[in-house]
């Protein structure tokens, strides 16, 4: 089995413990377990939000730092974002998305589909703006950047999951342009998709399984997961039984060498 893991925003995902728990567990039976990390070459994110004055190389220090404690803490590998996009592609991207006239913004399309759709709910909850509510020039500034995200990382995981072919990809905050770039191009080349989502209405963790349309609910969260203990045969019964009950949701059998 080859597992891929996209958690571009580090610990800012509440799910990204749970994640990773899993990850850790398909590690030590034998999965191939590998992690597609954002080191920082993307021109807007999520994060970007918890920075008013601008993003800083500290900002994504940070993140980067967070991610690659998790990876370490899960004993999985690494490849970074970038190394998947040519440098022709980050200019081509950009200026393509710098020519869109502002009235266009909404109806452009990458690949067949609309960018404002996909980019939308990350836009306005940054500005905490209203579908349909004028934008100044820093909104649409900031909006074509979210597209060129949205388009960048498209190419990257295109290269990417057609070098490693996962079967099975846990990805965290499926609402978010990067991870809607992912996972477009791990389904379209046929890889399994869970979506890894923090539910803050009954502080809850759903995974969504995009084959079978269903989802599994956990109150299993794991803000502190490197803390702990990476061998799975040291952690508590109630949480072993989660992961087993997660990958059985999954359609895998937990205790399967894989």
């Amino acid at each position: 089995m080859k597992l891929a893991l996209f958690t571009p925003y580090g610990l800012l995902s509440r799910e990204s413990g749970l994640l990773y728990l899993v990850a850790n567990f398909l590690q030590k039976n034998g999965a191939d377990v590998v992690q597609l990390r954002c080191d920082g070459a993307q021109p807007a994110c999520s994060r970007d939000k918890l920075h008013p004055g601008g993003r800083t190389p500290f900002s994504c220090s940070e993140c980067m730092s967070e991610q690659r404690a998790l990876t370490q803490w899960a004993g999985v590998k690494t490849k970074e974002l970038s190394s998947f996009i040519v440098a022709e592609d980050v200019l081509k991207s950009a200026q393509w998305i710098s020519s869109v006239k502002s009235a266009d913004l909404f109806h452009v399309e990458f690949r067949g589909n609309n960018l404002w759709g996909v980019c939308s709910a990350e836009f306005l909850s940054r500005w905490g703006l209203e579908a349909g509510q004028e934008m100044s020039a820093q909104h649409e500034d900031n909006l074509r950047t979210l597209y060129i995200t949205y388009v960048q990382t498209c190419l990257a995981g295109e290269s990417f999951v057609s070098t490693w072919s996962p079967t099975l990809s846990l990805v965290a905050s499926p609402s978010d342009q990067a991870t809607q770039a992912y996972v477009t191009q791990a389904r379209k080349a046929g890889s399994e998709v869970a979506l890894f989502s923090y539910q803050s209405e009954d502080d809850s963790i759903v995974v969504g399984s995009l084959s079978s349309g269903e989802s599994y609910t956990t109150k299993l969260i794991l803000d502190g997961i490197t803390s702990m203990r990476n061998e799975p045969r040291t952690w508590a019964p109630e949480v072993t039984a989660v992961v087993h009950e997660l990958l059985t949701f999954l359609g895998y059998e937990p205790d399967r060498v894989l």
